[in-house]
């Protein structure tokens, strides 16, 4: 759980979930062509019974891919920095070390939860072959 959101619960997305994720992510201009995918992990993050979101991480080695995706209606209230929160703790317990995020215009948010931009030639090779084209920056954060 995470301050500020006590009641927040995260359970492994099931499998009739899947495009209900698929749609949140398109909408939020993220991958979402590949979640059946091997190495794919997906969370469904609910507040008092309410669903607020969906998170997710792409694992490679040492490396993920977070996604987090905010129901349009519930953002801006703190949800997505303890989504962002709880998944770096999934992240750290599937062995990732490094936690890489493609920010689009959320650059502030992740920065304010200690994501730093990582140089493009920085981004490991499979990190950067998931990313969507026309990635224009790439944050990451030391977590494990």
């Amino acid at each position: 759980m995470t301050a500020g959101h006590p009641k927040l619960l995260w359970l492994p997305l099931a499998p009739f979930e899947r495009e209900g994720l698929r749609r949140a992510l398109e909408r939020a201009g993220l991958p979402h062509d590949d979640i059946d995918a091997p190495g794919r992990w997906f969370w469904r993050f609910e507040e008092n019974d309410v669903p607020v979101g969906f998170g997710g991480i792409e694992v490679h080695g040492d490396d993920g891919l977070l996604r987090i995706v905010t129901l349009p209606v519930l953002r801006h209230r703190g949800l997505g920095g303890a989504i962002a929160t709880a998944l770096e703790g999934e992240t750290v317990a599937l062995g990732c070390r490094t936690l890489y995020v493609v920010v689009g215009g959320e650059a502030a948010f992740f920065a304010e939860q200690g994501y730093v931009p990582s140089r493009p030639d920085a981004i490991p090779v499979a990190i950067a072959a998931s990313l969507p084209a026309g990635t224009d920056l790439v944050m990451a954060k030391q977590v494990g």
